[in-house]
């Protein structure tokens, strides 16, 4: 369906209804209902005052990984649900691992300053080694 600039409608809207999303998935609304009971922690969708559910983009894409897990992976609803309770604590673990490179990345700068001025000494040092052996003369 075109809107009146030529553009796709369903490309316009902010959100989807369950049976939009049921098509666009190629499921039953009831299967959806029952993804929103399985994956409460992850399939939230919007509610109108008519108690109608939304999909924004965030819950859209929530659906396409359960429905990766479910029927292109072939997982059970429990091996689904441990595979992204293992994909939030995966963001922790990323996070964790960049705040820890950065500590590396600096303690190796600090090596690679430290072997820069071992290679090549500072030239303050040279007049001192000079000024002694003028002394002992």
């Amino acid at each position: 369906m075109k809107s009146s600039n030529g553009s796709d409608n369903v490309t316009e809207k902010k959100y989807l209804s369950i049976g939009e999303m049921a098509a666009k998935f190629n499921v039953s609304v009831e299967l959806l209902r029952k993804w929103e009971k399985d994956f409460p922690r992850v399939l939230r969708p919007k509610r109108t005052s008519g108690d109608s559910r939304l999909y924004d983009q965030k819950q859209q894409n929530n659906v396409a990984m359960i429905y990766r897990l479910l029927r292109e992976e072939g997982l059970s609803v429990s091996g689904a649900k441990k595979r992204l309770s293992n994909k939030q604590s995966e963001e922790e673990v990323r996070q964790e691992v960049i705040e820890r490179l950065g500590i590396v990345r600096q303690q190796l700068m600090s090596i690679v300053e430290e072997l820069d001025h071992i290679e090549h000494p500072a030239t303050e040092a040279l007049p001192q080694i000079g000024i002694i052996w003028e002394n002992k003369q």
